[in-house]
């Protein structure tokens, strides 16, 4: 069992990621910005938390193992929400002595190598204009983890979509799935944590 704590817990990902980590034996403290809608369990303890807020994410990584994040951009959020509460997350786990991290973000943060099919470049780039300010934010991430010491993982995704799970593979560099249910990802993230895997790397969810 391993006691891990969950940034945006409240949310649809974090939720979902939730959900898998209890069923398969691990205790997780789940992290919630405003309304707890999760459901009770004896290896479930739920806490407040601002993941911009140093105090906040003291008090919910304390005694815990590796640490996961679903933040991601909503309604109302700052522009650099993820490379904030990124920031706060690893001070907070350096001083408390947690190296497991992982977290998610979008395929349009690029690695050397990556293999970049069409509908993927076609859908960046209209996030990219429509958006941009969340790419930039993963991108952003992205490098303050790189900076880092700490063992990080992110899942790379296109999209998250309301879709049932289908079979994956984690792959560094891709092609990256075009319909990936956030079941897949939480998944994902499971398996990263549970093997050990991809240490200071950002793998896609792939075909099969």
């Amino acid at each position: 069992m391993t006691k891990i704590a969950v940034i945006a817990a409240n949310g649809r990902l974090g939720r979902a990621f939730v959900a898998k980590a209890l069923e398969a034996g691990h205790s997780v403290r789940a992290g919630v910005r405003d309304t707890n809608d999760l459901l009770a369990h004896p290896r479930l303890e739920v806490v407040s938390c601002d993941a911009t807020s140093t105090r906040d994410v003291m008090n919910l990584l304390k005694n815990q193992e590796v640490v996961v994040s679903a933040i991601g951009h909503v309604k109302g959020s700052t522009p650099d929400v993820q490379t904030k509460a990124t920031n706060t997350i690893i001070q907070a786990m350096n001083e408390l002595g947690i190296s497991r991290y992982v977290d998610v973000t979008g395929t349009g943060v690029r690695f050397p190598g990556d293999k970049i099919t069409l509908i993927d470049r076609f859908l960046n780039l209209g996030v990219s204009v429509v958006d941009p300010d969340r790419v930039n934010d993963g991108k952003a991430h992205q490098e303050v983890l790189k900076a880092s010491t700490i063992h990080w993982t992110t899942i790379r995704v296109l999209k998250l979509q309301n879709v049932k799970p289908r079979p994956y593979i984690l792959k560094l560099h891709g092609p990256t799935k075009v319909y990936v249910g956030r079941d897949e990802v939480a998944s994902a993230m499971l398996e990263v944590i549970e093997k050990d895997s991809f240490i200071q790397q950002a793998p896609i969810i792939s075909y099969t």
